[in-house]
């Protein structure tokens, strides 16, 4: 059996999903939030504006809105069945 490749959301994986963003035809950048000095991460192309905390998550959100197109957004049911399955739906003591 082949082992599995496991990649983790870590410092080791920015550069290679910011060379994928690159590779699909983003223009990347980082700027710094005023308020805190934190920053923030932006991928444009002709379609669209992408703003996350590090380049994995840009690369996330381009994977979703490939996958889901202009309507990316969740139904009420769909959020409904996220938080079943999660069980994240039980009221908060």
């Amino acid at each position: 059996m082949v082992p599995k490749t496991t990649i983790a959301n870590a410092g080791n994986a920015l550069v290679p999903a910011y060379l994928v963003l690159v590779a699909k035809g983003y223009s990347v950048r980082c700027s710094l939030e005023e308020e805190d000095g934190g920053e923030i991460w932006h991928a444009e192309n002709d379609a669209l504006k992408l703003s996350a905390e590090d380049p994995v998550a840009l690369l996330g959100l381009v994977t979703m809105a490939e996958a889901r197109g202009a309507d990316w957004q969740a139904s009420d049911e769909q959020i409904d069945s996220f938080l079943r399955t999660f069980g994240l739906d039980s009221p908060q003591d």
